[in-house]
């Protein structure tokens, strides 16, 4: 489920690249440079998510690390956007982080990570 939840961020991470590469071909951007920037980062991010999503569906034990210090970055940015106003946003983004959080540390996944054998290079 945790892998799941990760490789969904990701995905949506994706998404919003493209709609940012999708909107800067049809509208004028203000600023093409800081357009371009944010679509990229963005992509990168979402790629990077997708391989931890993927690491972590083959209990990679390498996954855990980047998927937990992601999701601890999306709690501040939750907060601001809940105090900013913008709930909708922000509840559904700090519950899925909380939610990641706490699933990377249930016995389930530690179980599954703890399987793979420790002299495996992966």
């Amino acid at each position: 489920m945790v892998a799941g939840l990760v490789l969904a961020q990701g995905g949506l991470l994706v998404g919003i690249a493209v709609f940012y590469a999708v909107e800067l071909a049809v509208a004028t951007a203000a600023d093409v440079t800081r357009a371009l920037v944010s679509a990229g980062l963005t992509l990168l991010a979402g790629a990077g998510l997708l391989q931890v999503g993927r690491g972590l569906l083959q209990a990679r034990r390498w996954a855990r690390s980047p998927a937990l210090v992601t999701n601890l970055i999306l709690v501040p940015v939750a907060v601001g956007l809940l105090q900013g106003g913008r709930w909708y946003l922000g509840v559904p983004l700090i519950a899925a982080a909380a939610t990641v959080v706490v699933l990377l540390f249930s016995s389930s996944v530690n179980a599954s990570l703890e399987e793979s054998d420790p002299d495996e290079q992966r």
